[in-house]
């Protein structure tokens, strides 16, 4: 049955080119063709091939199968290209599309769902944080790729911190940290984790308000606020050619500085940001920060 099915494949695929828009399959042995994916699942695969000659459907096992690429849907394609600006219902229609095949290699329902959870997280209410948070886990779970997985990992330490769990979030990031020697992923999450000491410095402050004459408070609040900043600045200090990276630490430790009131220290971070990283977006906000600052 295996040398017949390879035989087809030879014989059918020579006459659909794997450049035509159409669904793929990648066989263990090598060889591919286009074909239209009818049925799916973990044990077969049910597709069609034409030719000059007209189609004939056929239906394999999975077990000869490295992985499928499936199409892009109608409209589809160039709405992936920008998947992280979509809103949420347009991303969840394509991660439901796509959602039985997250495991598989090569499937972009990953994708979509890291896309989804995120349009989730901007409208910044809990129980859609929530959402996010298990749809990150699901991906962290069952995605295939190494790069969705790790996106997966960042995407739930922000629900964590969108949804105030301040202290697993920080947990979850010193281990995180531990655990990878990827620059890219320990900037991420030492961003992150910077955003979560941020979060824990306003809850101190809101909570102990004479914070400054209180000896008990005081040393701790000092301690997480002067941590928060260098936790901000890690990119900015060690990773200065990663622009947008230490750009945006750079405009963090700043905002962390006007709210710890000292403002010539954020002058100076404004000022460097400006002067170091102009053509980010970060340097245009530093300018219009910079501006306000002059004008009170």
């Amino acid at each position: 049955m295996r040398v017949l099915i390879g035989v087809f494949f030879v014989l059918v695929g020579s006459l659909c080119p794997v450049a035509q828009a159409q669904d793929v399959i990648f066989l263990k042995s090598g060889q591919s063709a286009a074909c239209e994916i009818e049925a799916l699942t973990d044990n077969i695969v049910t597709f069609k091939m034409s030719s000059g000659s007209g189609s004939v459907q056929r239906t394999m096992g999975m077990k000869q199968v490295a992985y499928v690429e499936f199409d892009f849907e109608p409209g589809e394609e160039a709405l992936f290209e920008r998947r992280l600006e979509v809103d949420v219902e347009t991303a969840e229609k394509w991660w439901d599309h796509h959602f039985a095949h997250l495991h598989r290699p090569r499937s972009r329902t990953a994708g979509w769902g890291i896309a989804y959870a995120y349009a989730l997280l901007r409208k910044e209410l809990e129980s859609d944080s929530l959402h996010a948070l298990r749809l990150f886990e699901r991906i962290e779970e069952r995605a295939w790729a190494d790069e969705d997985i790790a996106t997966a990992k960042r995407g739930r330490l922000q629900s964590l911190i969108a949804l105030g769990e301040l202290e697993k979030a920080t947990e979850e990031a010193h281990a995180m940290v531990r655990e990878t020697e990827d620059p890219e992923l320990l900037i991420e999450v030492n961003y992150l984790l910077a955003k979560a000491e941020f979060a824990k410095l306003k809850d101190l402050e809101e909570e102990h308000p004479r914070w400054e004459v209180d000896d008990e408070v005081r040393p701790g609040r000092n301690e997480l606020y002067h941590g928060t900043i260098n936790q901000f600045l890690w990119p900015y200090l060690f990773h200065a050619t990663r622009a947008s990276a230490a750009a945006r630490g750079l405009y963090a430790a700043a905002e962390t500085y006007e709210f710890g009131g000292e403002p010539s220290r954020a002058v100076a971070a404004y000022t460097d940001l400006v002067q170091l990283y102009p053509d980010t977006e970060f340097g245009a906000e530093a300018a219009t920060k910079l501006k306000e600052m002059a004008d009170e």
